[in-house]
């Protein structure tokens, strides 16, 4: 990257700039093209600055694909904390080389690759400090040849790892409002206030919402990877915290 484009990236991401991750470290520690195109669409700093993240903490990136949101984390956390970056095999599939190439060489020490299949995380009660689950709330209703994934076996196991008031973090596509989870199947879209009623159902508390991913422009009436609206969705942000 050259540093004119590298200048214009710092400016474009200050106007949203996190108080614990600086544009700075968003642009220039070593992170991929692909990531740094992301960031304008994902906005991490701006839904970073929403958790209570500090060094030390240990925190579960829930399906994290490819470990976008990990390698974030692992800045905010420090080298005295720890990133746990799970996947099941199911979502193995669909990352690809992008997660070894990510964690190559080592580049990432306090993140810990974390494979596992979602009815045995093994995770220890009261070990987590967060818990990020970004886009993929949706596939708790979606249903699929090798993908069999229960909401309550989940929520359960991070409620008992989640130390008092620890922080889940929830984006996801937004559906139509009143259509619950109806659109996951065929657009990979839920409603957010059926999120929120599960998840406060669960034992989860509510504290806080943002529109930081809102996108006006979204009908949503298409599927999320329709190419008209890839990557532009409208998302919600949902904080909520073990009580």
């Amino acid at each position: 990257m050259k540093f004119s484009r590298c200048k214009l990236m710092m400016l474009t991401l200050l106007a949203g700039l996190s108080l614990q991750l600086t544009a700075a470290e968003l642009v220039l520690s070593g992170r991929s093209a692909a990531d740094l195109k992301r960031d304008l669409t994902s906005k991490p700093a701006e839904t970073l600055a929403l958790l209570p993240v500090q060094p030390g903490q240990q925190v579960l990136d829930l399906f994290g694909g490819n470990g976008y949101y990990s390698e974030l984390i692992a800045q905010l956390v420090g080298p005295s904390g720890k990133v746990l970056l799970h996947n099941n095999q199911a979502y193995l599939k669909f990352v690809g080389d992008a997660l070894p190439q990510r964690l190559k060489d080592g580049r990432l020490p306090n993140v810990v690759r974390y494979d596992r299949e979602s009815d045995a995380l093994g995770l220890t009660p009261d070990s987590l400090d967060g818990v990020l689950f970004v886009m993929g709330y949706h596939d708790f209703y979606h249903k699929s040849e090798g993908w069999a994934v229960s909401r309550d076996q989940v929520l359960n196991q991070i409620k008992t790892a989640l130390k008092p008031g620890g922080y889940l973090l929830i984006v996801d596509h937004q559906a139509k409002a009143g259509s619950g989870h109806s659109a996951a199947q065929e657009l990979h879209r839920i409603d957010k206030q059926d999120v929120i009623a599960e998840l406060t159902a669960a034992g989860f508390v509510l504290k806080q919402q943002s529109d930081v991913l809102h996108n006006s422009a979204d009908d949503h009436s298409l599927m999320v990877f329709d190419p008209a609206i890839r990557g532009k969705t409208d998302r919600f942000t949902l904080v909520f915290s073990k009580p």
